[in-house]
């Protein structure tokens, strides 16, 4: 299901209700990984996709921090960790991608905007929790964790970090 854009802007809300939905359904309470890995995975192509062209119309400009902004770039870093994490999970996909892994991770833990948030603190535990799992190194786990906490979740930087994160995926 592709996600429509209206004047100019994803349809934030259906894109929040699909990544729900498929996280609920596979995630939450029937732990099929490959089954989510497989529908995250177009709805990440999407959202970056989108993000990097609608950046690249706008001759390399950050969006305002606005509401419509801090909703996109929330949503986009859950869908990364969720991808991450169903990657991760469905074990014979990590073989193969681990450095795919490793860098959804640090973009969702760098791109989470209102950290102090209990939801996005959570969240944040998990990711580096996740993280720690999957490099096996407690001074990357640390420096990350840092990065983070000096950028304070500040929509701003993240869009930022997003944007440079799209800009490198999409060059590829």
């Amino acid at each position: 299901m592709e996600i429509q854009i209206i004047r100019d802007h994803l349809d934030i809300v259906k894109l929040q209700e699909k990544m729900n939905a498929i996280v609920f359904d596979y995630l939450d309470t029937s732990d099929n990984y490959p089954k989510a890995m497989r529908e995250l995975n177009p709805l990440y192509i999407q959202v970056t996709t989108f993000y990097k062209e609608y950046i690249d119309h706008r001759a390399g400009e950050i969006p305002s921090a606005n509401t419509y902004w801090h909703l996109f770039i929330d949503c986009s870093a859950k869908l990364c960790y969720f991808l991450a994490a169903s990657t991760f999970y469905s074990s014979n996909a990590l073989q193969k991608t681990p450095e795919k892994i490793e860098k959804l991770l640090h973009i969702a833990a760098t791109s989470l905007p209102s950290i102090d948030q209990e939801e996005n603190e959570q969240l944040l535990t998990d990711i580096f929790a996740l993280m720690a799992e999957v490099v096996e190194d407690k001074e990357k786990v640390t420096t990350l964790r840092n990065e983070v906490l000096v950028q304070k979740g500040d929509v701003k930087q993240c869009l930022q970090q997003f944007k440079l994160f799209v800009d490198h995926e999409l060059n590829i």
